[in-house]
């Protein structure tokens, strides 16, 4: 004998539809294979014959074009490239990248990036609980000069971000830029103007640095973080 809906099937369809809607996404993790390592921060990933681009939760790491961009790529590609990681997704960015945790074996892949110096805690948007620790981590890193952290004058990628076009026309039109001032070692030594993401060399750095010095009798730009003489030491240098 066939049984009627009743209203109250209905309605209990209703909830149980209601609360899979409700529940939040890290109940739903994946696995995959790395087949791409766009920046230290973002990875595609091969799942259920799809590539997903994954944006890692709670970090940002330099961009491809500042100073350990692609010292952070290279860290992330070590890690995961090529090989089956587990998502374990929290949003979805407004470019419509899963953003979430991403686990290889027993190593989390978000927190090991800031550890070793290769990124920073996104404040903004990391909320969870373990983002305390997260912030912890990066202090220790800050502390003991691990991986980006060696350039104290390191800018964050939010900020660089935020200045990005400013940057580029710089770079595009170099004679214009503060930087071009330092033909023959010779800079602005009037008032705080660069850091060291404006050199392309520690010897440029070191350069300006001692112009200013003999100058003014101080490191005006501040190039020198741990006052052993040598500005910028994290760069290439030539």
């Amino acid at each position: 004998m066939r049984r009627h809906i009743t209203r109250r099937d209905y309605a209990l369809i209703g909830n149980i539809f209601l609360l899979w809607l409700l529940l939040p996404l890290s109940c739903f993790a994946w696995t995959g294979q790395v087949v791409h390592v766009a920046d230290g921060d973002t990875i595609i990933v091969t799942h259920n014959g799809e590539r997903v681009k994954v944006r890692l939760y709670g970090i940002d790491t330099p961009e491809s074009s500042q100073y350990y961009g692609q010292n952070a790529k290279q860290f992330t590609s070590a890690q995961v490239m090529g090989k089956t990681i587990e998502v374990d997704p929290i949003d979805i960015d407004r470019y419509g990248r899963i953003v979430g945790l991403v686990t290889v074996g027993d190593l989390i892949l978000n927190r090991h990036l800031v550890e070793h110096g290769y990124a920073w805690v996104y404040h903004q948007y990391c909320r969870k609980p373990f983002c305390s620790e997260w912030a912890e981590l990066e202090q220790h890193a800050r502390d003991s000069r691990r991986g980006l952290w060696k350039n104290p004058n390191v800018m964050a990628p939010w900020q660089f971000r935020h200045g990005g076009r400013q940057i580029q026309r710089e770079r595009n039109n170099p004679e214009k830029s503060p930087a071009a001032t330092l033909t023959n070692g010779c800079c602005d030594c009037s008032r705080n103007l660069y850091n060291c993401s404006d050199f392309r060399t520690h010897d440029e750095a070191q350069a300006c640095f001692e112009h200013c010095l003999s100058l003014t009798g101080r490191d005006v730009h501040r190039l020198d973080g741990d006052r052993d003489g040598k500005a910028c030491e994290a760069l290439p240098r030539y």
